[in-house]
């Protein structure tokens, strides 16, 4: 039979305070507000964005061509007339996008972030890469050449997406950037 006496026996579990020998705890820090934490940014981080910018272009050319290819390969009126228009505004779209990190147009640049600010953010994009990448897949009785490039586009499309999303949550240093910017007036 065991027998423990309190005063014999100190509970590691106590709090510091409670041991009137122990040294008081450090005061925490206090956040600074409005700063950011400094992150280094790799040397090849504007080569990493520059080559999925001009893959996103191309991907977005290829949609609003599978697009086009759908509306003119379509025999009758169908639903497919109604995807393959919205292929080809969000082809656009994402071409448009692209193109102001390589020549910034004002005007542009206001109304895309007024609209589709989401497209400004890493997460955001990634979403609706894939986003559109469904929407490619949707593509069903269209001809032959339009449904083989909507599905590759598709798939480009969703690698793509899965790829912005991966970087940011494994390399976020590479996709630390700012977007285009609107001139003050």
């Amino acid at each position: 039979f065991f027998f423990c006496h309190s005063s014999l026996v100190r509970m590691s579990f106590e709090p510091a305070w409670a041991n009137p020998g122990a040294p008081a705890p450090a005061a925490p820090q206090q956040p600074q507000y409005g700063t950011q934490p400094t992150i280094q940014v790799p040397a090849n981080a504007g080569t990493v964005q520059n080559l999925l910018s001009l893959f996103n272009m191309g991907l977005a050319v290829m949609m609003s061509a599978s697009g086009v290819l759908g509306i003119a390969k379509n025999s009758g009126f169908s639903a497919d007339i109604f995807v393959a228009l919205y292929m080809i505004l969000f082809g656009v779209l994402l071409f448009t996008y692209e193109l102001m990190w390589w020549k910034t147009i004002d005007s542009v640049t206001r109304v895309l972030r007024k609209n589709f600010g989401f497209l400004f953010g890493i997460k955001g994009k990634s979403f609706f890469l894939i986003f559109i990448a469904f929407l490619n897949f949707g593509l069903n009785s269209a001809g032959e050449p339009a449904k083989t490039l909507g599905m590759a586009t598709g798939i480009c499309l969703l690698i793509d997406g899965i790829l912005h999303f991966g970087i940011m949550l494994k390399y976020p240093e590479y996709v630390q950037y700012t977007p285009p910017q609107v001139s003050a007036r």
